[in-house]
């Protein structure tokens, strides 16, 4: 009798590691491509305090509280994560570029001094099908700021 209640939350607990497991490889793989274009990085800026709030279809890869920004030339990265016993476990990637190849067409609102001079970046589509994400970034410099450059 308890065998098949401890297998199915086993396997429920599998399930769930596979998938957070897969996509810290899939944004682990995508920031190693990054990192070669070490020449072209102005800045990384690690542990920023940062707050999300999404809606419409809930894409739990975008709930993080702390994020490392990449600042380039003419892009913006953001890379979500949670820690586990003090591992950074990576959650999503998210471009903002000047390039039509990185998705920067669904940027809805952009504002370097939001309330409490937080950075405020809103994208997406709220549907049962996509997600609006809604990301304040906390505790940036005016001089980090000035950094974070792509079309709007």
């Amino acid at each position: 009798m308890m065998f098949p209640i401890f297998s199915a939350f086993s396997l429920f607990f599998l399930i769930i590691f596979l998938d957070r497991y897969m996509m810290h490889k899939s944004v682990k793989t995508k920031l190693q491509k990054f990192l070669k274009l070490e020449s072209k990085i102005v800045l990384i800026k690690e542990n920023v305090k940062s707050e999300t709030f999404t809606i419409g279809l809930k894409n739990h890869r975008y709930h993080f509280r702390k994020s490392d920004l990449y600042f380039f030339d003419n892009a913006f990265v953001i890379i979500g994560f949670y820690k586990i016993v003090g591992v950074k476990i990576y959650s999503c990637i998210i471009v903002f570029s000047d390039g039509n190849d990185l998705n920067t067409k669904d940027l809805k609102t952009f504002n370097l001094n939001s309330s409490n001079n937080d950075v405020y970046i809103e994208f997406g589509e709220a549907s049962f099908t996509s997600t609006n994400v809604s990301i304040r970034l906390k505790n940036l410099s005016e001089d980090e700021k000035q950094l974070i450059k792509f079309k709007k």
